[in-house]
């Protein structure tokens, strides 16, 4: 591969379904891959380059490494690469981890295009020390880079008295086709989706209590989507509520949470802490019906009154999934509105354009 314009370090790969910023990482740089520049992202799995653009490049971390270190001497690993490797023009920096490295590849001589995708140290799961490496790392993000950017207002407007010119650059919508069956476990049932990791800030204990209050004769079932609990205990809490009409599926890759999203009854996301959530913006362009906490990160992608509640609010979570379980045509008018709104103003390919200018100055 030519010299590396752009490298992309941060999340588990191109092809790893494990959270927002790999899905992200995944769609930017298939984007970016249209155009004549040479891409490298870092990942810890092994992928075969065949199947990428042939300006498109990855870089795995080795799998024994990952696995004694982890998250952090994985991006470590990507970050000496970068330094004394690969040697990009400009490289992009995905998450509050990654970023603690944004003053180290400053002073090796690149150039550092940062991204938060959400406010990550304020979230539950994490003890004192890990809380404290990303508050430096979302410090070093906007201190440090070259470039500084955020996927929601709310962070936008939360960052702006510290770099006044942040960027906004939101996440995009895909319809994606379906390549692998639904799982016969839920085929031909009437169901809710939550799909997220199992962890407070998600706030699945909080719809579960909700869905227990429902009409058992009227209520769909509920599908859980989800697994990566770094919390075993509340893990274990929540799956308490396993039942018939309870149904956990753990994690699904991409491929097969697409017919699982696609044939719902409605997506639910009570989450109390989100930078732009995918999990939402492709259930708004598959046309599902959506039920979301109102918190800024949510309102900011839905402009829809209709479609959200007053986040923490058991009333108002009861009240919606009432509706939804027993309203057809309000669903399908919920389903179009925010299907319009998906396609109308939430593009990968205009992403991704966000994306090469930040870095554009730079090659």
């Amino acid at each position: 591969m030519s010299k590396v314009d752009f490298a992309f370090i941060g999340g588990r790969g191109m092809f790893s379904s494990y959270g927002g910023v790999e899905n992200a990482t995944r769609e930017i740089t298939l984007e970016l891959a249209k155009s004549d520049i040479n891409l490298l992202v870092y990942g810890v799995e092994t992928i075969e380059n065949n199947e990428l653009p042939l300006n498109l490049a990855v870089e795995s971390c080795p799998g024994w490494l990952y696995k004694k270190l982890g998250q952090y001497g994985f991006i470590f690993y990507c970050v000496l690469h970068a330094l004394f490797v690969a040697r990009p023009k400009v490289v992009y920096l995905f998450a509050s981890g990654p970023c603690v490295f944004t003053l180290l590849l400053r002073l090796g001589g690149l150039k550092v295009v940062t991204s938060l995708r959400a406010i990550d140290s304020a979230r539950d799961k994490w003890g004192v020390l890990n809380r404290n490496i990303l508050r430096f790392g979302e410090y070093c993000a906007w201190r440090f880079s070259n470039s500084f950017t955020v996927n929601s207002k709310d962070m936008l407007a939360h960052y702006s008295s510290n770099r006044e010119d942040a960027v906004f650059i939101p996440n995009g919508s895909i319809v994606r086709t379906e390549t692998v069956e639904l799982p016969a476990l839920i085929k031909g049932k009437k169901y809710f989706l939550f799909a997220a990791r199992l962890d407070p800030v998600k706030r699945l204990h909080l719809l579960l209590d909700a869905y227990t209050q429902l009409e058992v004769s009227d209520r769909p079932i509920l599908v859980i989507a989800g697994g990566n609990a770094k919390n075993k205990a509340y893990e274990a809490e929540l799956k308490s509520y396993e039942s018939e009409s309870v149904i956990f599926l753990g994690h699904l890759s991409e491929s097969e949470l697409v017919p699982v999203m696609n044939y719902c009854r409605a997506f639910i996301l009570p989450s109390i802490l989100e930078g732009m959530s995918n999990s939402l913006l492709s259930a708004m362009a598959a046309g599902k019906p959506v039920l979301a906490a109102d918190i800024p990160a949510n309102s900011d992608v839905l402009e829809n009154k209709a479609a959200m509640y007053t986040a923490d609010s058991m009333t108002g979570l009861v009240n919606g999934l009432t509706l939804l379980a027993e309203d057809d045509d309000f669903c399908l008018n919920l389903g179009n509105a925010l299907q319009k709104r998906a396609r109308d103003d939430f593009s990968w390919a205009v992403t991704a354009k966000q994306f090469y200018m930040e870095g554009k100055a730079f090659l």
